[in-house]
């Protein structure tokens, strides 16, 4: 056997070990993983580009205003094609510094600047700094969970878009990504399931991962979670399940907490069962936020990804921040100071 599997087999005990010392006894129902299966992830290809000249004006104040917006259609095995990727990008009016992807929670189908309170603060910021940033917007009604197909198979609609968006906008430049709850859930499939600490510099997910354990959050069997800044959480979804587990199932078994699904919830966790998940991302560094008004199932299921990690990873709280970080002023600027910060 390599030492590349060899390593890979050590990492995922460590996310295992790291998961049980999370918990530390307080769920009493901590579900076991089924053998390895499963096969490896692929990227897929974007097929289609079309300009949207001019970008649309932007509705917050002060504007976030678009140098250059597009549309890409994304192609994925497994899953059906994704017509409509939104993308707003913003450059300084200077040399670009670096390039800062930012997508939103759920199925991340809003621009940044319209879902949170103070998102053109995380982005004007940045921008003023010296940075381009692009908004990822995709725009249906569940965005890239739109299923069928599953959580991990659907992920790879933001990896393929980002590995676009290296390829064709970030020109070589430091490249860094911030996503909030879903949105930090895609950022560690790419790195995890899709390779992409070779692309990325530095990630910032926010109140996110909400994957680390996809069997936990449907089943509501109660697993608790020392999480970083609100105590102690519950990794169950409640209603999270129906407006973004069962579209991306394709039926209601999350839920419903049918455990009919179980194996397919394991295997598509970011701590896998298949023992495919990578979780030492080299010189990525990945910086969690956490909100100390957060009480859902978002933070402890990031901790249990956080907890897991091999290489460099830390994390802060904003005390004053709820779920979503950049409703709160603090935290929105916190994002931004962050990413000028640390995006080289």
């Amino acid at each position: 056997m390599s030492p590349k599997f060899l390593l890979l087999g050590f990492a995922v005990l460590l996310g295992a070990a790291a998961f049980l010392v999370a918990c530390g006894g307080g769920g009493s129902n901590v579900s076991q993983m089924p053998p390895p299966t499963g096969a490896p992830n692929q990227l897929g290809t974007v097929t289609s580009v079309v300009p949207v000249n001019p970008c649309p004006p932007s509705a917050v104040n002060p504007p976030v205003n678009g140098t250059s917006c597009m549309n890409l259609t994304v192609s994925c095995p497994g899953v059906a094609d994704y017509p409509s990727v939104h993308l707003k990008v913003t450059a300084p009016s200077v040399t670009s510094k670096g390039t800062v992807i930012y997508t939103t929670g759920g199925g991340g189908n809003q621009l940044y600047e319209d879902q949170f309170l103070n998102g053109n603060t995380a982005l004007n910021n940045v921008v003023t700094a010296g940075f381009t940033v692009v908004q990822t917007d995709f725009s249906s009604t569940v965005g890239w969970l739109d299923g069928p197909g599953g959580v991990l198979l659907l992920s790879c609609r933001w990896a393929t878009t980002a590995k676009w968006v290296h390829d064709n906008i970030a020109s070589g430049t430091p490249f860094c990504a911030t996503g909030n709850s879903g949105g930090g859930g895609v950022i560690a499939y790419a790195l995890s399931r899709f390779g992409e600490d070779s692309l990325f510099t530095y990630m910032l997910p926010t109140s996110g991962p909400p994957f680390s354990r996809i069997d936990d959050g449907c089943l509501c069997n109660h697993t608790l979670v020392a999480s970083n800044c609100a105590g102690t959480l519950d990794t169950c979804y409640g209603m999270d399940a129906n407006m973004f587990l069962d579209p991306a199932y394709g039926n209601n078994n999350c839920s419903t907490h049918n455990p009919v699904d179980l194996p397919k919830w394991q295997a598509d966790s970011i701590l896998s069962s298949d023992n495919k998940s990578v979780l030492n991302y080299g010189s990525t560094r990945v910086h969690f936020i956490f909100g100390g008004m957060d009480t859902g199932s978002g933070a402890p299921n990031a901790t249990l990804w956080e907890n897991a990690i091999t290489s460099q990873h830390d994390f802060e709280c904003v005390a004053s921040a709820p779920h979503k970080i950049a409703d709160d002023p603090t935290g929105a600027a916190t994002i931004a100071t962050d990413l000028i910060t640390n995006c080289h």
